[in-house]
């Protein structure tokens, strides 16, 4: 069977598209490249086949067996996968706009370097050489991409690949605001600090870096402990010696952060005493996303 015809641009779908197809991919014959526009391809049967840089533009795969299917650089421009099979599947650089992802199978895919799709690589591209608005619209349709894939995945309790995408997405939205915008600030503190509330380690690291760096702060003026007065600049301190007043200090800190509050040491002077109104709301905020993603994560969405 002669599979050059599948690979030229006039070529157009028929009935017999899917057939044939089928018995070149089982003849061990490599797909790649494939013209597939608006092709009625249900239920095929394309297990592990090779679809690299085809053109699947509104071409119909529901139902579709394609685990491990290969679609590197292939152009899914609202392809229906709805209940399709694309388990182990490599998606990497692929043009998913529109797509729809209803139902499908998306255990293990691998989305590439970062679990980046191609229009943000397209957006950071065209962002390198000053085209913003090229750059605007491609992280938008990324956006859409990353959302339909969170809510497919959702949907089978995907709960680690459910973080990477909703990670990605949130990126994609705060490259499109303003660059010294509160918003986008706060929105990278938020990446930076907890990964958006998915990255449990991220959030225990910020957690220690906010303990200690209040603790240090307390030491400047000190805080007052059973009528001592616990600083690093306290004429006592070379008798008490530093590391048991960071030990005090941290404790303190800790209680601050944690809310808990015993009150048997107060903070000294209007820096503390500021230092410990926005270590308590820091620690209330912080405290709740780490329960959150604790919860996600031990219920694997």
């Amino acid at each position: 069977m002669n599979k050059e015809k599948f690979l030229k641009a006039e070529y157009k779908p028929d009935d017999n598209t899917k057939g044939e197809l089928e018995k070149l991919h089982k003849d061990g014959e490599s797909l790649a490249g494939a013209q597939l526009k608006f092709a009625d391809m249900k239920n095929a049967k394309l297990v592990n086949a090779d679809l690299s840089n085809a053109d699947l533009t509104r071409a119909d795969f529901s139902g579709a067996s394609m685990y491990g299917v290969n679609l590197e650089g292939a152009n899914l421009f609202k392809t229906n996968f709805d209940s399709t099979n694309l388990k182990a599947a490599n998606m990497k650089d692929c043009n998913m706009l529109g797509a729809d992802f209803s139902n499908t199978k998306l255990n293990n895919v691998d989305w590439g370097k970062d679990n980046k799709v191609i229009n943000e690589i397209e957006a950071e591209d065209a962002l390198a050489v000053g085209d913003i608005i090229t750059a605007k619209e491609k992280y938008h349709e990324a956006e859409d991409i990353y959302r339909s894939l969170k809510m497919s995945m959702q949907a089978q309790t995907l709960g680690e690949d459910v973080g990477k995408v909703f990670i990605r997405e949130m990126i994609v939205k705060r490259k499109q605001m303003p660059k010294f915008s509160p918003l986008r600030i706060l929105s990278r503190i938020a990446h930076l600090s907890t990964g958006y509330g998915e990255k449990i380690g991220n959030i225990f690291y910020s957690i220690l870096a906010v303990i200690v760096t209040c603790a240090l702060l307390y030491g400047i003026y000190g805080v007052d402990y059973q009528g001592r007065n616990l600083s690093f600049f306290a004429n006592d301190i070379q008798e008490y010696g530093y590391w048991a007043t960071f030990g005090n200090l941290f404790y303190f800190s800790v209680v601050v952060f944690s809310t808990v509050g015993f009150g048997e040491i107060t903070p000294l002077g209007f820096l503390n005493k500021s230092v410990m109104i926005v270590e308590g709301l820091i620690g209330g905020i912080i405290m709740s996303i780490i329960m959150i993603a604790i919860y996600k994560h031990l219920m694997d969405r």
